[in-house]
């Protein structure tokens, strides 16, 4: 069995199991904290990854490309780690910063303050954990192995220590943790295989800035799309309110399920797709990106047909057990626009991570995710004053949608493949 078969077939193996996970966690949650503290759950990972995403700077993608094509010189892989994960803690103490100064600006409930606080704090998972690096060397199982572990961790602490909405502390702790744990766990790992060494003599601040300007562009682009991912969870709960982020969470949470078997065929074919490109091998790219699209497509067929056959009944007799027969019906009702959304941002990662990035043309992102936010903006509001949070939902639906037409032009335009 080749490296990048191996490689999928084992993610896939351990995906699986992390879906098992949320199956057993999520209804507990949701009927222990219920609606209203489970969108307050929901607000804290929500914060947690606001602040990786800051933390990570889009260096999971351009230091992912730099170790890609740098397989073989050791000391380049050195070089990269010492000072990537070096710049990325830095990141992480100005944020913490930041936060600290906003939280004496702004007027919310002491407890909301805290779940700020902390969700920040846990973003250390982002420098503890050298995602980048194992991605490049398409080594992504052993992230997902230790990520697993202490996810079953964190599961059976929640199941003994959390029994009330009371104990929403304890469940924001035990959630956002883990990933640190996991992360402090791989970064043994690569010291105690030799993958790397952490030596001063490494240290280069041309690297870093050189580093710093290619991770830019993805971070700009990203930090664009943050209208319409992060900021809805934040939109629904200053003003729909922290019940009906409670509904948008567990059905974001239940197709979380879905999205987690797309990231790993990415993840495992992203250095060789950099290789492709490369040596400008241009059918095994277009042969390769047609496979995966129809692999996704199947996968999102099946969703929504077993949300149409089985849904309504799992939803009302295990996943929201203590939710209102409205606030059930309102879940069924996302999770068909969340698949919709999810199987279009399925060929969004194909085109983005598997040809734009390996073909060195990640500078065009900032551009597309910026008229892709002006889009969010102009729809977001009718869409969620006539049609509640079902219309903020579908708002991203539209501008996911209008973000690959405008990829598919691109790609077409520059003649990538």
């Amino acid at each position: 069995m080749t490296n990048i078969k191996r490689e999928t077939f084992f993610l896939y193996i351990v995906q699986l199991s992390n879906m098992v996970l949320p199956l057993l966690l999520v209804p507990y949650l949701t009927s222990t904290l219920g609606a209203e503290y489970f969108g307050k759950l929901s607000y804290a990972q929500v914060i947690n990854m606001l602040a990786i995403f800051f933390v990570d700077f889009g260096f999971n993608l351009s230091a992912a490309r730099y170790v890609g094509i740098n397989l073989k010189n050791n000391t380049r892989l050195n070089k990269a780690f010492i000072n990537i994960q070096l710049t990325k803690l830095v990141i992480y103490l100005m944020v913490i910063s930041l936060v600290f100064i906003f939280i004496s600006f702004i007027h919310q409930q002491s407890i909301d303050n805290k779940i700020l606080m902390v969700g920040v704090l846990c973003s250390i998972s982002s420098v503890l954990t050298p995602a980048w690096f194992f991605q490049g060397v398409g080594k992504n199982s052993v992230l997902a192995v230790t990520n697993f572990f202490t996810r079953i961790a964190s599961l059976i602490l929640i199941f003994f220590l959390v029994k009330s909405k009371n104990d929403i502390m304890l469940a924001v702790y035990f959630q956002l943790l883990s990933p640190a744990v996991a992360g402090a766990i791989s970064i043994f790992f690569l010291f105690r295989n030799k993958a790397v060494e952490f030596k001063l003599k490494y240290l280069s601040l041309i690297f870093c800035r050189q580093m710093f300007n290619e991770s830019i562009h993805n971070f700009l682009a990203s930090f664009l799309t943050l209208g319409f991912t992060y900021f809805n969870p934040l939109l629904i709960k200053y003003f729909l309110g922290d019940s009906v982020l409670g509904v948008y969470s567990l059905a974001d949470k239940l197709v979380n399920i879905l999205r987690q078997l797309y990231s790993p065929m990415v993840q495992a074919n992203f250095s060789v797709m950099c290789q492709y490109f490369k040596n400008n091998e241009l059918n095994a790219i277009k042969n390769k990106a047609i496979k995966i699209f129809v692999f996704f497509g199947l996968l999102s067929g099946l969703a929504i047909v077993g949300n149409w056959v089985v849904g309504g009944f799992f939803i009302s007799r295990f996943f929201a057990v203590k939710y209102t027969l409205p606030e059930q019906s309102s879940v069924h009702n996302l999770i068909y626009i969340m698949i919709l959304t999810q199987f279009i941002v399925s060929i969004s990662m194909i085109l983005v991570n598997l040809i734009l990035i390996p073909a060195g043309l990640s500078y065009y992102l900032k551009r597309v995710y910026a008229v892709a936010l002006l889009i969010y903006f102009s729809i977001i509001y009718p869409m969620a004053s006539i049609f509640n949070v079902s219309g903020v939902a579908s708002s991203v639906l539209i501008v996911e949608l209008s973000i690959i037409l405008i990829f598919f032009t691109l790609i077409k335009s520059r003649k990538v493949i």
